[in-house]
């Protein structure tokens, strides 16, 4: 039985010597304190130890080499992408994307096919941390994922990436099953700024779920275009105080006068949110000004 004090995790050499100890915990012992060591002959152990079949020590030497600068860790994780155990390809997907090297970046859009649904929703989250556009055509075809998650991830990339070359798959998603998936959809359509999928968007705002009410509304918002105007009227009347009250501030900011007469009557709106955002609507009008 190994004894540990506090002298022994000290010690490099004999550190150095437990990473191949018969017992998994003592391994993963020795790399936790291995760490604050940077020398070559450590590291040169640890990315040994990338090897490792018990995945506690895969992990923790994973988490203590993914800040360190050598090719070998990112060829190494990327070796374990082909791994038969999820856990471990999920754990390489998501290094990969922390480490943010585009050499990894054709291995992770494999995954995005992968069997797993954790290794493929760590896929699409990391090539968006990667920022790499080669990219952005598999995450569009990630829209398609038959779970919310994963399409979720993938539009979540594709907004770090260049949204505004992936209108037509967002604009595609506004039809999707999942609520969430259309509400983001339409929050980073309304960032492109395209009107393209400004019909889209009015159509969102007669949706079943009050959350891509929302978001259409923030999206036509940041479009500021004036055929807004009439379908952010009708919105006013939306039986959910959020919609009511951002289309109240939408239609400030476009400052079309259609909406003076509007904006005065939600003045004695039963939400109090409501009545804030059309007094501050009607401000950009100066009608009260004598």
């Amino acid at each position: 039985m190994v004894k540990y004090s506090g002298s022994r995790y000290k010690n490099m050499n004999i550190l150095l010597k437990d990473l191949n100890n018969s017992d998994w915990s003592i391994r993963a012992k020795a790399v936790y304190n291995l760490k604050k060591y940077k020398n070559s002959k450590v590291l040169d152990a640890l990315i040994d130890k990338l090897e490792d079949k018990n995945v506690n020590v895969w992990i923790s030497v994973a988490n203590v080499l993914k800040n360190r600068k050598d090719p070998r860790i990112i060829d190494s994780f990327i070796k374990t992408l082909k791994d038969r155990r999820d856990e471990i390809r999920w754990h390489s997907v998501y290094f990969l994307g922390e480490i943010g090297d585009n050499k990894a970046v054709d291995p992770i859009i494999k995954k995005l096919n992968d069997k797993s649904l954790d290794v493929r929703i760590n896929a699409a989250k990391a090539l968006g941390k990667i920022g790499d556009i080669t990219a952005i055509g598999a995450l569009i075809k990630a829209l398609d994922d038959q779970n919310p998650i994963v399409r979720k991830e993938a539009i979540s990339s594709l907004n770090l990436l260049a949204p505004s070359e992936s209108v037509k798959g967002l604009i595609n998603s506004l039809n999707d099953q999942d609520k969430g998936v259309r509400s983001l959809a339409a929050i980073v359509l309304g960032k492109t700024h395209t009107i393209e999928a400004f019909d889209n968007l009015i159509d969102s705002l007669n949706d079943i779920e009050s959350i891509v009410r929302v978001s259409a509304v923030y999206a036509l918002d940041k479009i500021g275009d004036e055929q807004a105007v009439k379908p952010l009227i009708k919105a006013l009347r939306d039986p959910y105080w959020e919609v009511r009250s951002d289309a109240a501030i939408a239609l400030g900011k476009i400052g079309n006068t259609d909406a003076i007469v509007p904006l005065m009557e939600i003045l004695k709106d039963d939400n109090n949110f409501v009545r804030k955002s059309a007094a501050k609507a009607l401000e950009k009008f100066d009608i009260f000004k004598k």
